[in-house]
């Protein structure tokens, strides 16, 4: 109602602002006419016309009012009201502000509503070329990388029954609940093309397989097995018990693995190798409460896309104040208020896709669709990041499809006893920096397993976006190790470019974008490849956002090369504001990889031991002139990086 009033209240003064407008050529008019005519008028002639018009518009405009105040009446509305046009809002808090808290779902339950695959554009793939003419040097490459994600589109409508289809394959392969001739019970299924015979083994078997438990393995190389429930109607696997398969390769070895699909796996206080757990609670909870053995419903919607991200960059195991792994309940209840109260309206999280070695800060991945046990349980990071989303806080993941651990005992490489089962066989299938495995994006069944893996962290968890790691190492058969970029485009464009790779992330994008449509992508890229920061549907990679790691390396090279007074202010911003025209980029002045991989944060580069002893209140504690000059110093390095260095910004925990 008082969005209507407003409307008609609002109608004669936009009137007389029309006439005002029209007033300002009038009152030049004459003026202008008398003096193209040779007319001499006296300033306070013109003065007098000036007032005249100004006197005929104050009147059409108070006419206006007085007809719109009798129709007010008429219709029942006092016009002298003075009732506020909106509701008085609540006492706000600064993050009420920056991060609004969100309203339950209605009905309780959010149930998400899923976008629709668009069609691909009709299109040579250079599209995205109008944002930079230089480009055109090397269309012919857009074009055969375009042509080559319409053939995969076109396949996977075709062969898959679309996209949506496709990237669902965590609902038909591992163990999920089904059907088979009429009896309830649990699908298992495993592509595992280069194995003779696979039996599931656990505990519901005490670790030995009946001849019911051996998989039959059909013409693609899937096996696959049934076991219906129980006579009790309880299931044949028990939910939380674990289980793994036994595997003969095609030269007779016998092996145990962990399903590749695997929802859950972990580690016993006293054993080395984990265990894949069969996760399906048998219930299902009340809407945003946790209780043992039932699934987690989520009561929140996911928080509106932010136009600028603020990000919160953490490590659940590592963000407690004791000396200790910390759990997401723990998380959810003590470092999401504060993260908040600090004004951030992101958190990317780190180490959530399961890795048996802690010591990599998860990015040696060994079950891929496994959350972090050490943390917790799926339901328990289900719960963090509804919290979140109560609170109006955007929850990005830190996921790996750079690489995959070369851990064969838990993760699934030499899974099916071969090397390029999911993976580029010999030396190309070897990471040499990093020790681990390069996937094969040009398999068929590799794009299914990482694009149903994209999908389910979004789907399944609602989580919001992600930050993909190693970008750089994808697009390249150098990995981009030993190399320099220095802008040719020929470095971008050519031989050493991996395009199943980079086909596989305009795949992943338009998948994401098109089903999520609030979904962020941001993309660990050094190279600076052009376009990386385009839609798929111009040509372009896809992402949202590109990390501009050249930030961070620049602060450290100005804090360890050189004193206060050589600071080449101009080079510093150069740096903080060289980015392509047109692509996002996310700066930050620190992330993990400075605060924990090889290097210190810049509060140690700044203060170094003064920080252990110095860092108190000025009359609690000893001073020191270094922490004084950090302190300054930092505050301004995040000033500068964050008003200069990208469309959003990102700091990594402990260095707020």
């Amino acid at each position: 109602m008082w969005c209507d009033r407003l409307d008609l209240v609002r109608a004669p003064f936009a009137e007389a602002s029309r006439s005002a407008r029209s007033l300002d050529r009038s009152i030049t008019s004459p003026v202008d006419a008398g003096l193209a005519a040779g007319a001499k008028k006296t300033p306070l002639e013109v003065l007098k016309e000036e007032n005249e018009l100004l006197k005929e518009t104050i009147a059409d405009a108070e006419a206006s009012v007085q007809e719109m105040t009798g129709e007010l009446e008429t219709a029942g509305v006092d016009p002298a009201s003075k009732a506020p046009l909106v509701a008085p809002a609540a006492a706000q808090t600064p993050e009420d502000l920056f991060s609004p808290l969100q309203e339950p779902a209605p009905g309780g339950e959010y149930i998400e509503q899923l976008g629709l695959m668009s069609p691909v554009p009709d299109h040579d793939g250079t599209s995205c070329l109008q944002w930079d003419d230089s480009l055109w040097s090397h269309a012919d490459h857009f074009r055969y990388r375009w042509n080559i994600f319409k053939s995969i589109r076109h396949a996977i409508d075709v062969n898959e029954g679309g996209m949506d289809n496709f990237t669902q394959g965590y609902k038909y392969y591992g163990l999920n609940r089904g059907e088979h001739e009429g009896k309830q019970g649990i699908w298992y299924r495993e592509w595992a093309p280069g194995a003779n015979a696979i039996a599931l083994v656990g505990e519901f078997n005490d670790w030995e397989p009946k001849p019911e438990h051996w998989a039959i393995k059909n013409e693609f190389g899937v096996f696959q097995l049934f076991l219906a429930d129980n006579a009790d109607g309880t299931s044949a696997i028990p939910h939380r018990s674990k289980v793994k398969l036994r595997l003969e390769t095609s030269s007779g070895e016998t092996v145990e693995r962990i399903p590749a699909w695997i929802k859950w796996a972990t580690q016993e206080w006293n054993e080395i190798q984990f265990n894949g757990v069969y996760w399906e609670p048998p219930e299902k909870a009340a809407p945003g409460v946790i209780e043992d053995g039932k699934s987690y419903t989520f009561k929140y919607p996911r928080p509106p896309r932010p136009r600028h991200l603020r990000i919160y960059e953490c490590h659940v195991g590592m963000s407690s104040e004791e000396p200790k792994v910390n759990s997401y309940a723990e998380f959810r209840d003590e470092v999401l208020p504060r993260i908040r109260k600090l004004g951030y309206n992101a958190i990317q999280i780190m180490a959530i896709q399961e890795h048996a070695y802690y010591g990599s800060f998860g990015y040696h991945v060994t079950n891929f669709f496994a959350a972090s046990s050490r943390c917790g349980t799926p339901d328990e990071l289900k719960s963090l990041i509804d919290e979140a989303h109560r609170m109006g806080i955007t929850v990005l993941m830190d996921i790996v499809h750079s690489h995959a651990s070369k851990n064969t005992q838990d993760g699934i490489n030499m899974f099916d006893g071969t090397d390029g089962q999911y993976f580029h066989g010999g030396d190309r299938g070897y990471h040499w920096m990093w020790d681990s495995r390069c996937f094969n994006y040009g398999n068929w069944e590799t794009l299914r397993f990482l694009m149903s893996n994209s999908r389910y962290w979004i789907d399944e968890f609602k989580f919001d976006g992600y930050r993909f790691d190693g970008v750089t190492s994808m697009m390249y058969h150098h990995h981009g190790l030993q190399v320099a970029f220095t802008g040719n485009y020929d470095e971008y464009f050519g031989m050493a470019t991996d395009c199943d790779a980079v086909v596989y992330l305009m795949l992943m994008n338009n998948m994401l974008h098109d089903l999520f449509p609030t979904v962020v992508t941001i993309g660990e890229d050094v190279s600076g490849m052009p376009s990386f920061c385009r839609p798929w549907y111009e040509g372009g990679v896809g992402f949202d956002y590109r990390l501009q790691m050249a930030i961070a390396d620049k602060w450290i090279e100005v804090l360890s090369e050189c004193d206060d007074n050589s600071w080449n202010l101009g080079n510093i911003v150069h740096t903080l504001t060289n980015r392509r025209y047109a692509e996002a980029c996310v700066g930050y002045a620190e992330s993990h990889d400075q605060a924990l991989v090889g290097d210190k944060t810049i509060a140690f580069w700044l203060m170094d031991k003064d920080m252990y002893d110095c860092m108190a209140a000025r009359g609690v504690g000893p001073q020191s002139a270094v922490v004084d000059r950090g302190i300054a110093l930092h505050k301004m390095i995040r000033l500068l990086t964050m008003t200069l260095g990208g469309e959003s910004y990102l700091n990594f925990m402990g260095n707020e």
